[in-house]
């Protein structure tokens, strides 16, 4: 693995990390205080699951955009694994830190949020689409820095061969076996 590879993963991992982390901070911030709403009303656990979901949102584009940085250095099983340079390894992994971060920040002040628009909705539970918009504001943050890392990755430069690892050592008996068959078929001379 060259070391342009390892900083790309080392991107998509700290992005998942980040937002994982802010994520999971939202949702038991938002869980806590749904846990006390259903202990006395036990009928809105619908409704408050989906608040407490909301800020999971953003360990959802961290995800999105591992998986196009696996499938852009083709580490998907099935393709050759790119040979990029320690520069574009870097590059990528940078391109990773909107998403991780921003994100991650954001699904944790979601939950402080959240835990506010649970009062508000035990008090009125006609205020519940109200709920949501206020918790979803700070999910256009987060949109943004994925939108960042999204086309980022998606539009960066990277080599146009695919030369899996394994196969490096013997491109000059392929060439050679290559030139043999367009000898025997008539295509060289």
């Amino acid at each position: 693995m060259t070391s342009g590879i390892a900083f790309a993963l080392l991107g998509a991992g700290l992005a998942i990390i980040f937002a994982g982390v802010g994520s999971t901070t939202g949702v038991c911030r938002i869980g806590s205080a749904a846990n006390a709403v259903l202990s006395k009303e036990p009928k809105l656990f619908s409704k408050l699951l989906i608040l407490i979901l909301l800020p999971s949102s953003q360990s959802i584009y961290a995800l999105t955009v591992a998986f196009m940085i696996f499938m852009r250095l083709g580490i998907l099983p099935g393709q050759g694994l790119m040979a990029i340079s320690a520069n574009t390894g870097l590059a990528i992994m940078v391109l990773c830190l909107p998403v991780g971060i921003i994100g991650g920040m954001s699904a944790a002040l979601q939950g402080g949020v959240g835990v506010t628009a649970v009062s508000l909705f035990v008090k009125q539970n006609k205020a519940f689409g109200n709920c949501i918009l206020i918790i979803s504001a700070s999910e256009v943050f987060a949109l943004f820095g994925f939108l960042i890392s999204m086309l980022g990755v998606l539009f960066i430069n990277l080599p146009y061969s695919y030369v899996p690892e394994y196969y490096v050592p013997y491109v000059p008996q392929v060439l050679e076996y290559a030139e043999t068959a367009a000898r025997l078929c008539g295509l060289a001379g």
